[in-house]
């Protein structure tokens, strides 16, 4: 006899983690990516360095693009980030804006 755990598919598992990654990795700019840096942004409570290594990887990925097209911090901040968050990427990237 199965439980009903046992029933449910295992490659339907939806790990939020790994959607939150796919989408501040993403080129799209949209909808779903300014949720994931507004999801991003509010992790402040936790310090960076307890962040899941993906996750971090992601956000210095998103905002190195940010960057690289041009945008100021202010404007990284106003595309769904928290200052703290914005800080701690730009300290890891070695790179700093106004």
């Amino acid at each position: 006899m199965k439980t009903q755990e046992q029933e449910q598919d295992p490659a339907a598992a939806v790990d939020p983690m790994e959607d939150l990654c796919q989408a501040l990795f993403s080129t799209e700019e949209g909808a779903k990516k300014r949720a994931a840096r507004q999801t991003a942004g509010a992790m402040t409570q936790r310090p960076w360095p307890q962040l899941p290594s993906r996750l971090r990887s992601a956000i210095r990925s998103d905002i190195g693009r940010l960057l690289d097209s041009g945008k100021a911090r202010a404007q990284i901040i106003e595309a769904g980030y928290s200052a703290a968050v914005v800080n701690q990427a730009l300290r890891d990237l070695g790179r700093s804006v106004a």
